[in-house]
């Protein structure tokens, strides 16, 4: 029995019909893909499928459908051959809503019948929280799960970028800026023609009537069944638009003593993230940021020009609402892009891993760091992340680096520093023979090594997350 969960639209459906597809002949198997319905429907459903997918009775579908209990018996009785057949019960939070007592029913048979079959369970959804506790302690189904618990997570930058690996239109800048747009999510980059410039193809999936992704967000908040999608729109536009603490998200969302939940359920969501200052360990000073950016982008760019596409030109409204502050948004999602870097590349480039990472800014507000960092040799790491396309970096972003962590002198603690500059318009020479003269204790990172090949991408990821 195995449990597959993640958001929608990362590929769980697809990874399960590779799964069951095998790489040279199909596995015997019975997909079902739970609908929001009555619980004997849902039965009736299942009892289609498996009789198409078994068959070997002349039972009609009706008569195999009168419980959850008959469906599961009579997989086991029709299947007694050596291979493992494949049951795979996609949204299965749909039929747990409707039959509450369907984990425990699941259990009771694989204790009884289903460990001792040939039979492989595969219990896939979207609802984070429910799937979740499936395998915790309180579950029925606690410890059943012996195939295993797989979270599908969105795609990291340098993943994203492998749909674009074809096209002469899209140089790293155009591959960081879609992952910035689109975020971590295959599907909405499997959307994008690579034979259209980019900023037309932003166009034509989000800004045109009727297009792909006009009205995502939407979806995604029904498809969760979020009961009051006006609070959750309005707290996630003020954090995209910056406002990222407690105080100012509440004042500005109206949502009064109810933030707190809907924080939480978006966390529960992987929409938004709470960040903290490096080394700090107080609630008091947590912040919270957009999570996916694809959500950072439709709440800052498409989610206040809603009206104003309704009645305009969508290339006017891209070329004076959009492109001006696509930089400056861009910024922000550079920083996410190098500490995805940092901890997908630093064992191949520079022998050492990342303990933990994160933002750094001092309670005065005078201070901010991008990255701080641990690595695994006992160094402590400090990075600025410049999104410039047309100037390179010199010698002073280095000096104005070190100038700020001699500020925060309880964040060295005694332990030798390495400093990194990520730039994605390059480096000037005095600050590459700055570099190169202390190379242990200066990294330079520029748009040639953010995209390595991607053999080296697919071994690091490998290697770094065993898990994902």
């Amino acid at each position: 029995m195995a449990l597959v969960y993640g958001r929608r639209r990362l590929g769980k459906t697809y990874l399960l019909q590779r799964f069951v597809a095998g790489e040279n002949m199909p596995k015997p198997a019975c997909y079902y893909l739970a609908e929001q319905t009555t619980a004997p429907t849902q039965r009736l459903l299942l009892a289609t499928q498996l009789l198409e997918s078994l068959g070997g009775t002349s039972l009609a579908p009706s008569d195999l459908a009168v419980s959850w209990q008959a469906l599961l018996h009579y997989v086991c009785e029709q299947w007694k051959r050596r291979e493992r057949f494949i049951l795979i019960l996609d949204e299965f939070p749909y039929l747990a809503e409707q039959s509450p007592d369907l984990p425990s029913i699941l259990q009771a048979w694989w204790d009884r019948e289903g460990a001792h079959s040939t039979v492989m369970v595969i219990l896939s959804g979207s609802h984070l929280s429910m799937m979740k506790a499936l395998g915790e302690p309180n579950s029925p189904l606690f410890g059943r799960f012996n195939a295993g618990i797989l979270q599908i997570t969105p795609f990291r930058y340098h993943q994203t970028a492998l749909f674009y690996a074809s096209s002469p239109l899209y140089g790293v800048v155009e591959k960081l800026t879609m992952y910035g747009v689109l975020g971590g999510t295959p599907r909405y980059h499997a959307l994008v023609d690579t034979s259209q410039p980019m900023e037309d193809e932003i166009i034509n999936l989000l800004l045109r009537p009727g297009s792909p992704l006009r009205y995502e967000v939407e979806y995604l908040l029904g498809t969760q069944q979020i009961r009051d999608p006006a609070s959750y729109n309005a707290v996630l536009g003020v954090i995209a638009s910056g406002e990222t603490q407690y105080g100012r998200i509440q004042q500005l969302s109206g949502t009064g003593n109810s933030l707190s939940f809907y924080l939480r359920t978006l966390t529960e969501l992987g929409w938004i993230r709470e960040e903290m200052p490096f080394a700090e360990d107080s609630r008091r000073r947590l912040l919270y940021r957009v999570a996916d950016p694809f959500l950072a982008f439709w709440y800052r760019f498409i989610a206040p020009h809603k009206s104003l596409l309704e009645f305009s030109d969508p290339v006017f409204v891209y070329e004076t609402r959009m492109r001006p502050y696509l930089p400056v948004y861009m910024g922000q999602i550079f920083e996410q892009i190098c500490l995805q870097w940092l901890q997908t590349y630093c064992p191949n480039r520079f022998h050492v891993h990342i303990l933990q990472a994160s933002r750094y800014w001092s309670r005065d507000g005078r201070t901010e760091i991008d990255i701080v960092a641990d690595l695994s040799d006992g160094r402590r790491l400090f990075a600025e992340c410049k999104w410039n396309l047309g100037r390179p970096a010199g010698a002073d972003v280095l000096m104005d680096l070190k100038a700020k962590v001699q500020t925060v002198p309880h964040l060295l603690q005694h332990k030798r520093a390495v400093y990194a500059i990520f730039a994605i318009g390059g480096f000037s020479p005095e600050l590459y023979a700055t570099a190169q003269s202390v190379p242990d204790e200066v990294w330079l990172i520029d748009q040639t090594s953010l995209l390595p090949n991607t053999s080296i991408a697919s071994a690091s990821t490998t290697a770094i997350y065993p898990n994902t």
